[in-house]
């Protein structure tokens, strides 16, 4: 059996950590290390670890810190952290902004499971990601 890849979530919304922690324990492919309300919660967490996951979801409108300022963060101080986004947004500025300060790729809400399934793919080396959805 594979090792399982780490993960953290980061969303300020108790259901969607809820949920995302079903999902992922069902799939046996992630180990979710921990879920924060938002970014800053996150740096803080990430800096007193002895661990960096290897995958990051965060949502693009968080209070405190948001999607992508975490994501500049992130990509600054911890390179290899791979940042995913995750938002209900449609805005192709906001969603544009958070690809440059480092997501690899923006997935909507609306299919938690199939973004979990295209990260997982992504990390063996298959490209899922199709430049005109997010």
């Amino acid at each position: 059996m594979e090792p399982k890849l780490k993960l953290v979530f980061v969303d300020d919304c108790v259901f969607q950590q809820a949920m995302m922690k079903m999902l992922i324990k069902r799939m046996e492919i992630f180990d979710l290390y921990f879920t924060c309300n938002d970014g800053v919660e996150l740096i803080d967490r990430l800096d007193d670890s002895d661990f960096l996951p290897e995958i990051c979801i965060l949502d693009l409108h968080m209070p405190h810190m948001g999607g992508i300022a975490t994501a500049h963060e992130i990509s600054a101080r911890f390179p290899d952290i791979n940042v995913f986004g995750y938002t209900a947004s449609g805005d192709e500025e906001e969603i544009e902004d958070f690809k440059r300060n480092g997501a690899v790729h923006i997935f909507s809400k609306t299919n938690p499971r199939s973004m979990l399934d295209q990260i997982y793919l992504w990390t063996n080396g298959t490209d899922p990601f199709d430049e005109n959805t997010i």
